[in-house]
Order: structure tokens, then C-alpha cells, then sequence
């Protein structure tokens, strides 16, 4: 069986027939050598404990750190990483979801996260269907390691090469709107300024609760930093006036 893959720059798919292939490509475009230290994580979702357990070590074996998820809900509900990342996706799960409606999931949150395919049962349908989407590679159960370890490599490459400055207003909106009300709030007063127990004491809640809905928050936008932080929320249009700011226009004149 045939499997899929893509470079980065152009984005072309690149049909992967023979057992070391997708290595030499993964060699050509993007070096083939994986992240090292806490610059990367690669996320895997895939409904078979066993195969998790194999991805896990496999890829750990080779430098890489790795995110498990064996449903759709744990996978969103931790969010974005705040580092490049990719996704490997079982496309046949068992719980009446498919890896392409997971990844149009992805894409409605404007989550940029590079994502290949694995799957033991495909058609040209759906592999059209995840080229269009945008998907980075499609590898056919049971896959070849190297040509696996090749598809992770340059997805990494391709998410390192992406940031939050290749976002659009309509993306930037998408992200802001996977966040609660509290999310938000906690977010605006974070982009006035206020520290976290400023915050804590205005919106009269614990200081440790503070943190998780920060740190929440920033994974749900993919934001790395206050700088990130300020430039999605200023595209999504989030917070036009900020807490410190409403506070001194409604404050009557001396």
C-alpha cells in the first residue's frame, strides 16, 4: 500500500510507494535529525492502547517528547502545546469519529498543528479528503518506523517553521472562541498588566485557580508567550477596552 507524505515549502504531497522513501524525502526537505530538549512534542491519538504504547517508544527512542490521547475529548480538552507540535491520528477510532473529522475539528479551531495519518483501512476519498484539509502525511498500517520517524521530521519542521504570525483574524477568532467566559476574563486582565494575584483578588477567586485558567488559556491559543498572547487577542478582536482601561474612562474628571 502506498502512503503519503508532503515537504513544507511548497506544500506538495509526495506519494511514498516503496519502504524507505519517505526517508530520503524526510532527508532532502527537513534533515530527517528530530528536536532535542522541550522544543517539541508530538501528539498521538490513537484508540489502541498496545499502538500507543509502541508510537510512545518508538518515538521516545529517538529524542522525541510525546503527548498519549486515546479519544478526541482528552486531546482538546488539554489544548494546543505552546511549542512545535504535530499529530499522529489514527483515522479508523472507535468511538463513531473519524481521524478526518477529528482534523477538521483541529482546522475549525484553527489550531496549527501538522498532522499524518495512520491507518490500517483507507481509500483515495479519504486521503484526497485529508490532502485538501491540509494534513501532512498518510502512512498505511503496519507502517515502516524510519518512514514514521521521516513523516514526524518534517512535520515538526513544518509546525517550527509556522507561528502565530501566519494567523488570519477569522483563525485568531476560531482560537479565542474555544476559551470560557472565565478564560477570557482571566486573559484581559492579563493583557492590562495584572498579576496573577491582582487578578485573583478583582475577580475574587484563588490564586491557584488564576494559573489554571492562564495556563488554560494559553494553550488553548497556542500562545507562547504575552507577546503571542496580545497579538491573537488583538486580531480576534478580544478585549477592545481592557479592565484598566475601562477602569479609568468610566472614573469622573478632577
Amino acid at each position: 500500500m502506498p502512503s503519503c507524505r508532503h515537504d513544507a515549502s511548497p506544500r506538495k504531497f509526495i506519494i511514498v510507494r516503496r519502504k524507505g522513501d519517505a526517508r530520503a524525502i524526510g532527508r532532502l526537505f527537513h534533515g530527517g535529525a528530530p528536536m532535542t530538549g522541550q522544543d517539541h512534542l508530538v501528539l498521538v491519538l490513537d484508540d489502541d492502547p498496545s499502538v500507543l504504547r509502541g508510537l510512545d517508544r518508538l518515538l521516545k527512542a529517538r529524542g522525541y517528547r510525546t503527548r498519549l490521547h486515546q479519544t478526541p475529548e482528552t486531546l482538546f480538552e488539554e489544548g494546543m502545546p505552546d511549542v512545535p507540535a504535530c499529530l499522529l491520528l489514527d483515522n479508523n477510532l472507535n468511538n463513531g469519529k473519524s481521524g478526518i473529522q477529528v482534523h477538521a475539528e483541529i482546522i475549525r479551531l484553527g489550531w496549527r498543528l501538522p498532522t499524518v495519518f495512520l491507518t490500517g483501512h483507507w481509500n483515495v476519498q479519504e486521503v484526497v479528503s485529508a490532502i485538501r484539509a491540509g494534513a501532512d502525511g498518510f502512512l498505511t498500517k503496519p507502517y515502516d518506523p524510519e518512514d514514521l520517524l521521516a513523516n514526524v521530521a518534517g512535520a515538526l519542521e513544518h509546525s517550527r517553521s509556522r507561528g502565530t504570525h501566519h494567523l488570519d483574524e477569522a483563525a485568531a477568532r476560531r482560537l479565542v472562541a474555544t476559551l470560557t467566559d472565565r478564560e477570557r476574563e482571566v486573559v484581559c486582565h492579563v493583557l492590562a498588566g495584572k498579576l496573577n494575584k491582582e487578578i485573583a483578588a478583582e475577580l475574587n477567586l484563588a490564586l491557584i485557580t488564576v494559573k489554571v485558567h492562564r495556563g488554560r488559556a494559553m494553550k488553548k491559543l497556542g500562545a507562547g508567550n504575552a507577546a503571542e498572547l496580545a497579538r491573537l487577542a488583538n486580531l480576534a478582536g478580544l478585549c477592545p477596552q481592557r479592565p484598566n482601561e475601562a477602569e479609568r474612562t468610566s472614573r469622573p474628571h478632577a
